[in-house]
């Protein structure tokens, strides 16, 4: 029997004559087998690989086969926009067996939650956030919507396992495995990812069962990769109204101002230009897309809320302004092309200013090695523990059994670890401070966290990420959306023009009491500033970037000439940085060291030089700028001694994260030096 025939004869029917496909991908070919038989399985395959059938289509058919009843499948995404676009994909597969499958988010209104609750879909798309707000709603039954679930399917997995969300998403379904009484068979998809065995290890977790790696490797032929230098983002924009015509583009930029900006520029040149980031409203970013999606001879101009699953139709070209952090995301961009029988994946690189170029060499150097960066979840997610604590004493109220709670929490590998190694040392502090109480026998909240997490506070323990407050924008009563304070508060009335859509707004009112702001079109070209948190340049990719500037002859071919003759100077410009040894700069008086040893790993060292008495004037990824030397250094070749400084002796803080300030101060330091800690 093959493995098409395994599947459920009415699945096996619709596939052939209303799908009308001749034929399976082949990771959804490979990945019946294993998810028929139950395993805890990861799939992996290229951007369009059919990751989301590979998955739904055998689950789909065990739902038949076995005739689960109510919700019985979870499937979670990190984006909202990814529900919505899946939604009705999943829609017509669950109706081939006589099934339905719903969205449940924040954008959903309540009145389809409630028509949900009385009419129970077999597969739920949420959120974490829409997940943690299911079970702490008094109003929910949690045993009628969760208590069935046998099976979760986590979608793009790599997106969740490198954030702190990934141990939120891990520990609410132990929680529900409670509800259920059972173990939900964990099904995870994935672009390409360094090291996978490692990710799929990390989201089975204490599972028992076997494990499936099912993986489809890209086609190493047919890539089309270049990389020019604009060196503006105005020049940038005329590159691209220029080449490609007649072609849909996708442009990838990183961060929403500069998106704001190209879109700008690209109208200026009547470019029929769309726009995608987070901060737009749900009505705007769907209208753009969806446009975008039918038409031709455009550009779409996003972030990288465009490069996770979204269906945006049928792309010609992938274009990078500078260049992502890493090559998982770079490969999940260009993934977005060459979809179309003969046609080839395509990126073109185009840098607005040296680093961006230099970053844009490396990602391709990085590229052409076949190297992809491993998934590393963060560790000592003390500060979600402590967010797991309250929102199940808030779910349960009064009735919470301490010691049953921590046997759910522990079963997330490092929730046990810090649970074991301090938790009576936490549970002290909760009390002290008043997070709760009764912590010995039945957890309930104490009267801070019931004055912060109760009423209007609900949805900030919903989320395992902080959010700025922000200012929403109309023009009259259309949405068009968000914008940081800061943005306006620091400009004189006369400068309010912003950006927003790609388009230039004038503020006309600014209404503090329900934080928005109302604008009509402006005619001078705005700009817009958002928060961004960045993690800084890799190590792997510093270091890729140094190995380009001594000998590129990797990465030539993909050069344009006008790149050819900038790496040339660059190469010159920068050869003295290629020394392993720090230098003396007489013009400023201070040491310049090019480690190329990315942002972590420079800040940990700037710190030792600090901590032995010498001074750092500037640090970044790729070199730090010396003051002084550390008094114990005798000489250039002896740096090593700088080392031996222990790094839980330096004054050090990775970013903030959310609810560490309900953490005792040991705790957060443990925190923050492991994360700094793992980049090393």
């Amino acid at each position: 029997m093959s493995s098409f025939e395994r599947l459920h004869a009415a699945l096996q029917y619709h596939v052939v004559n209303t799908l009308r496909w001749p034929a399976l991908r082949p990771l959804q070919e490979q990945a019946i087998g294993p998810v028929l038989d139950g395993h805890h399985c990861l799939l992996l395959a290229p951007t369009a690989g059919g990751k989301t059938e590979a998955a739904a289509l055998p689950v789909i058919s065990q739902m038949a086969e076995q005739e689960w009843s109510g919700p019985s499948v979870l499937y979670l995404c990190p984006i909202k926009a990814l529900l919505n676009n899946l939604e009705p994909r999943l829609t017509e597969l669950t109706s081939f067996v006589g099934r339905t499958a719903a969205v449940w988010h924040g954008d959903i209104r309540l009145a389809e939650k409630k028509a949900a609750e009385r009419d129970l879909p077999d597969v739920l798309l949420t959120t974490p956030e829409s997940l943690e707000g299911m079970l702490l709603s008094q109003s929910r039954n949690h045993h009628r919507l969760l208590g069935g679930i046998r099976c979760v399917i986590a979608d793009e997995l790599h997106a969740f396992a490198g954030d702190d969300r990934g141990w939120h998403m891990l520990a609410l379904l132990e929680r529900i495995r409670d509800l259920s009484g059972r173990e939900m068979q964990r099904i995870g998809l994935s672009a390409t990812v360094g090291e996978p065995e490692s990710l799929l290890d990390w989201f089975a977790g204490h599972c028992d069962g076997q494990r499936k790696l099912v993986k489809i490797p890209a086609a190493p032929a047919g890539t089309e990769l270049k990389l020019d230098h604009a060196g503006s983002v105005q020049n940038a924009a005329y590159l691209i109204s220029r080449l490609h015509r007649g072609e849909k583009r996708l442009a990838f930029c990183e961060s929403r101002g500069m998106v704001e900006d190209l879109a700008q520029q690209l109208r200026s040149l009547e470019v029929a230009t769309f726009v995608s980031h987070s901060a737009l409203s749900v009505d705007a970013r769907h209208q753009a897309e969806s446009a975008f999606a039918v038409g031709q001879n455009c550009v779409i101009v996003s972030t990288s809320t465009l490069e996770l699953g979204l269906d945006v139709g049928d792309l010609d070209r992938v274009i990078q302004i500078d260049a992502p952090g890493t090559v998982a995301s770079f490969l999940q961009r260009m993934g977005r092309t060459g979809r179309r029988a003969g046609a080839n994946r395509n990126t073109l690189f185009i840098s607005t200013e040296i680093e961006g170029f230099l970053l844009a060499a490396g990602v391709i150097n990085l590229f052409k090695t076949g190297y992809v960066e491993p998934v590393v979840p963060p560790p000592f997610p003390a500060h979600l523990l402590v967010q797991q604590l309250l929102a199940a004493a808030l779910q349960f109220r009064n009735a919470l059994d301490t010691t049953e709670l921590f046997s759910c929490l522990s079963r997330v590998p490092e929730f046990r670890r810090i649970l074991n190694d301090h938790a009576k040392e936490l549970l002290q502090h909760l009390e002290a401070e008043g997070q709760i109480a009764g912590a010995k026998t039945a957890l309930r909240l104490g009267p801070e966290s019931e004055r912060r997490f109760t009423g209007k506070g609900l949805a900030e323990l919903c989320v395992s990420f902080d959010t700025n407050r922000m200012l929403e924008v109309f023009q009259g009563q259309h949405h068009l959306g968000s914008i940081e304070p800061k943005t306006i508060s620091d400009r004189p009335e006369e400068t309010k023009i912003i950006a927003l859509a790609g388009r230039a707004w004038r503020i006309i009112e600014w209404d503090e009491r329900r934080h928005r702001v109302y604008v009509e079109t402006s005619a001078t070209s705005g700009e817009t500033k958002w928060n961004g948190n960045s993690r800084g340049i890799s190590r792997s990719l510093a270091q890729s970037i140094k190995q380009v500037l001594s000998d590129s002859s990797s990465i030539d071919e993909h050069l344009t000439t006008r790149a050819q003759r900038l790496l040339s100077e660059l190469k010159q410009d920068l050869a003295y940085t290629l020394s392993d040894s720090p230098a003396f700069d007489s013009g400023t008086g201070t040491w310049e060291w090019w480690t190329y040893d990315g942002d972590q790993r420079n800040r940990i060292l700037a710190a030792r030089i600090q901590a032995s008495g010498g001074a750092c004037r500037f640090v970044d990824g790729f070199h730090l700028r010396i003051k002084k030397l550390p008094p114990s250094v005798t000489d250039t070749g002896d740096w090593n001694a700088v080392d031996l400084i222990p790094i839980d002796t330096l004054d050090l803080r990775s970013d903030a994260v959310k609810f560490e300030d309900l953490l005792p101060e040991s705790l957060t330091q443990a925190l923050h030096l492991s994360r700094i800690a793992m980049e090393i």
